[in-house]
């Protein structure tokens, strides 16, 4: 049995525990503490204590804070009432320590990125890393040439977390304007190699193949005005060998990746930070 120093109920509580073995951290590998807790609470007390379970059993929730660490509770926790009124509610909870998770750094194929938002989640071992960054120069350059490979795998370090490289792709990568001249990048990287692809949402279909086609439609027209213009400049008139040149340069195609990577681009970047 241990001691540990949690806050409950709006205080800094002493509980005793008994120790668990402890999990291994899909995102650094290293072992993460575990303990088992017995807690009597008053009738007049219990609802505040399961409001205050419930919020630390979640992902993202308020976690219980101790002396040296955040604590996440496991789910299944159980409650039960002793002796006649008032009450006493014994909670029988398990906990388990909250990793920090901010890289310092990503760095993957020599580019280094310093996150100015980070978040990092683990589902079923697959991890998924979010990055809100600012990138100029040749190291925009260099990142949209990586972009530039759709599906290409990638060792990846997240400096802070782990020194061991992960392997990762690129998923949705969104991007926007800044006044200084620069771009704000929002990146998402998956570790799913391996896994099984999974099928596309229904909300991801809804508007395909339709909208699919209508952008290469797009991209053709663009490239048919760019040739009429050029056209008109060259010569002053339209001739009938024009006409069919122009034609000839609207047939449907396929987008360029600097063609896709335009269609991510937002005004506003921080709607997508959710």
């Amino acid at each position: 049995m241990t001691t540990l120093n949690l806050t409950l109920l709006g205080a800094f509580r002493e509980i005793t525990a008994a120790e668990l073995p402890p999990v291994t951290s899909a995102h650094s590998g290293r072992p993460l503490r575990r303990y088992a807790l017995q807690l009597h609470v008053p009738d007049e007390r219990h609802q505040e204590l399961d409001a205050e379970l419930r919020a630390a059993a979640t992902p993202d929730g308020d976690h219980l804070q101790g002396s040296d660490a955040a604590w996440r509770v496991s789910e299944g926790w159980t409650a039960s009432s002793q002796g006649r009124r008032p009450e006493i509610y014994v909670y029988r909870i398990e906990i388990q320590e909250v990793e920090i998770l901010y890289a310092e750094a990503v760095e993957v194929e020599g580019l280094r990125i310093v996150p100015g938002m980070y978040r990092e989640r683990a589902d079923e071992d697959t991890i998924t890393v979010t990055v809100v960054a600012e990138l100029s120069d040749e190291d925009d350059e260099h990142l949209e040439e990586l972009l530039r490979e759709p599906g290409a795998w990638y060792d990846v370090i997240r400096r802070g977390i782990s020194d061991t490289p992960v392997r990762m792709r690129f998923g949705r990568c969104l991007w926007q304007r800044t006044e200084e001249g620069g771009r704000r990048h929002h990146l998402e990287l998956v570790g799913d190699e391996g896994s099984p692809e999974t099928a596309p949402s229904a909300l991801d279909l809804a508007a395909r193949p339709g909208l699919d086609r209508a952008l290469e439609q797009v991209a053709a027209h663009t490239d048919a005005l760019s040739r009429l213009l050029g056209e008109l400049r060259a010569g002053g008139v339209l001739s009938e060998d024009a006409v069919k040149a122009v034609e000839a340069t609207a047939a449907p195609r396929a987008l360029t990746p600097r063609e896709r990577r335009e269609l991510s681009r937002t005004d506003r970047l921080s709607d997508y930070w959710g």
